[in-house]
């Protein structure tokens, strides 16, 4: 059988056996795949007890089953693990949340090159910034463009005229992105925010990731962004993610 050969991300790992262990991976050439990893629970041998981490970015072989998503790992080479994110915890958990929203958005064998690309700059840009909040803001935002989800911020869905900084807009799930004042009465669904966090969001989804250092946010501002992607990414799944208990807004 053939050995595939990839950069991924571990997503997320279940005990399978006394020795073995399910990991999910996200890889740069494959999408989300699933493989079991014999014997890497062992403590001694070929493989450590930690041979595989959460959150860390590896180079993996595997064989790829036919009739069945379940594959088999042969060999885990370690690329980066991300250090500072095992010592801070509000690190720990926007890189978990990283990790769960890839989990949620991506269906197995669905490969996307710049998400990953994406994934691996943000959880790298999370575990050196000395303030992680717009970089792990950002990954929501361009993951959601990635993915076909990004909602309209530049103008009103309904009435497509530019949003004016003066009044107040409606951000809408049903509807898909902002709201003028004037469409507002015929659709009161959604939250309230201030034009200027639409506007902001919308060119943060165009930002290039190397300029982010140079983007400084005003709390409230930042605050405004994440409870309306919040409450778009949760209307999206159905549900809150885990890790967003542990992340303060």
């Amino acid at each position: 059988m053939p050995v595939f050969k990839t950069a991924a991300i571990a997503l997320g790992r279940t005990d399978y056996s006394d020795s073995s262990q399910i990991i999910t991976f996200y890889t740069r050439d494959y999408g989300k795949v699933r493989v079991l990893a014999k014997g890497f629970k062992r403590s001694s041998g070929r493989h450590s007890s930690k041979a595989i981490d959460f959150l860390s970015h590896y180079q993996i072989f595997f064989i790829k089953k036919e009739h069945t998503s379940l594959h088999t790992l042969t060999e885990a080479v370690l690329q980066n693990h991300y250090p500072p994110l095992r010592n801070d915890l509000d690190k720990y958990y926007r890189a978990s949340c990283v990790a769960e929203l890839i989990n949620e958005f991506t269906m197995e064998n669905d490969p996307s090159e710049e998400l990953f690309d994406i994934t691996t700059e943000t959880l790298f840009g999370i575990s050196m910034d000395q303030d992680a909040t717009v970089r792990s803001l950002v990954f929501e935002i361009k993951l959601l463009k990635i993915l076909g989800y990004l909602p309209e911020w530049k103008c009103c869905v309904q009435c497509k005229n530019r949003i004016r900084q003066t009044t107040m807009v409606r951000f809408s799930v049903k509807e898909g992105g902002a709201l003028c004042k004037e469409c507002q009465m015929k659709f009161p669904h959604g939250m309230l925010v201030t034009p200027g966090a639409v506007l902001i969001a919308g060119k943060l989804a165009e930002n290039n990731f190397q300029r982010l250092d140079r983007i400084r946010l005003h709390l409230s501002i930042y605050v405004e962004i994440e409870k309306m992607l919040r409450y778009y990414i949760a209307s999206l799944l159905n549900k809150e993610l885990n890790s967003w208990k542990y992340i303060k807004v």
